[in-house]
């Protein structure tokens, strides 16, 4: 479909299920908002689109929007007029225990589509995912929908662990069979959702867009497929219960399963800013987030307004890209490297080294930069651009090293040596 479209978010109440395996969205409390809470967040957004020719209004209630227990029978009616005589269609998420015939006449005159997360049409996956439903309920809705001249919006999710490409055909010929439009979901857990502890347990890991292209691949063709490899633009976040001060210097620390969780989101599914020309590798301080230390805060002055300079911290959680500082856990760790031992040093040297790799492997510069004292994370650097014949450039003088080294906090010494560099990009 070509038409323009917009989205309203309406957050009333929760799902009146809320245990799928791969949703935490029914698993946040959230204020069930009373009728003229809700008609001024409706009038509002109808006033902000009224000299815009909308043709489709989708509306996300992270729940279902004929579900009583969230959104009164008034406000059905009211959006459902509101969409009716601005001439349009009106797309609500419901699971099919809602779609009646008694919830249908709320939208009596109105274009509608509703859409069902029936994310499998194969019986055994919805027992695993705990979708609380079967194919069954979904062919009852379909059918009721089509009675009632409405539409039907199926969301299928492609990579789901206990899934198999068998059973993502048989869904999309349920949904082709019984529906008017597929939208194809790539799987990201979300934080509060079981599934997201089986990607930070190492079980299961969402696929990437090559991944997933290959696995839709057969289904484009289908006029009613849309797909959606990110729909919420995702990115690993941990609930304030399962987030922990990552303290130490021993394997435990350096392959903690939520460093693990972001390395393997940082190198698979992140991309760097297409401005972004050059890198510039900066060592980790004490102070977290980093940008508040005193060397990055030089650092910071001299880099100034280069825009092309993508700045990304080395550290014991891996490969940091500086958007994500404060991001948890990288706002939350800490390694004392007086604790090293000298196991645990070639540990480090080789975990970075893969780490490093991996992030180079999947995201390119034009030139490649580093502002690093002799360690085990230079080394770590070293060996990956050799390794992947990268040219890489310290920033740091060998000759001026080795006036400084002997000081407390040496680099903050060395910031010449740093600025002549950048100056000659």
């Amino acid at each position: 479909m070509h038409m323009k479209e917009k989205t309203l978010l309406l957050n009333s109440g929760k799902c009146s299920w809320g245990k799928c395996f791969a949703c935490g969205w029914g698993k946040l409390d959230s204020p069930r908002l009373g009728i003229h809470e809700l008609k001024k967040v409706i009038d509002d957004f109808f006033h902000e689109i009224k000299d815009e020719k909308i043709g489709r209004l989708k509306i996300f209630a992270s729940g279902s929007f004929l579900d009583d227990a969230q959104f009164p029978k008034a406000i059905r009616k009211y959006v459902a007029g509101k969409c009716a005589a601005a001439g349009m269609e009106l797309v609500v998420e419901s699971r099919p225990e809602f779609i009646t015939k008694e919830n249908l006449e709320d939208f009596k005159g109105a274009k509608l589509a509703v859409a069902i997360g029936l994310e499998s049409g194969d019986d055994a996956v919805l027992k695993k995912y705990n979708k609380g439903f079967a194919t069954d309920d979904y062919i009852g809705a379909a059918k009721l929908l089509h009675e009632n001249s409405f539409r039907l919006r199926t969301y299928l999710m492609v990579g789901l662990p206990f899934g198999s490409a068998e059973s993502l055909k048989r869904s999309v010929e349920l949904a082709d069979k019984y529906g008017d439009e597929i939208v194809l979901i790539n799987v990201f857990p979300h934080s509060l959702a079981p599934l997201y502890e089986l990607w930070v347990g190492g079980k299961w890991k969402p696929l990437d867009k090559k991944q997933f292209e290959e696995t839709i691949a057969p289904y484009k063709s289908n006029p009613k497929v849309e797909t959606d490899f990110n729909n919420f633009s995702f990115v690993p976040r941990f609930s304030r219960q399962k987030q922990v001060m990552i303290k130490g210097a021993s394997e435990k620390e350096l392959l903690h399963p939520h460093f693990e969780v972001w390395q393997d989101y940082i190198c698979r599914f992140y991309e760097i800013p297409k401005e972004k020309k050059t890198v510039l590798f900066l060592p980790c301080t004490f102070t977290k987030p980093y940008y508040n230390s005193k060397l990055h805060r030089e650092i910071a002055k001299i880099v100034g307004n280069r825009k092309n300079l993508h700045l990304v911290v080395l550290s014991s959680p891996g490969v940091i890209p500086y958007e994500f500082a404060n991001k948890y856990p990288f706002n939350s760790y800490d390694w004392p490297e007086w604790e090293e031992a000298p196991e645990i040093k070639k540990r480090y040297i080789s975990v970075t080294e893969k780490r490093i790799e991996n992030y180079l492997r999947s995201h390119k510069y034009e030139k490649y930069f580093c502002f690093l004292k002799p360690s085990e994370t230079f080394i770590a650097l070293e060996k990956s651009c050799k390794k992947l014949k990268i040219p890489l450039v310290n920033c740091l003088k060998p000759e001026t090293w080795e006036k400084i080294k002997g000081e407390k906090n040496p680099l903050l010494l060395a910031l010449d040596d740093l600025e002549e560099s950048l100056e000659n990009i």
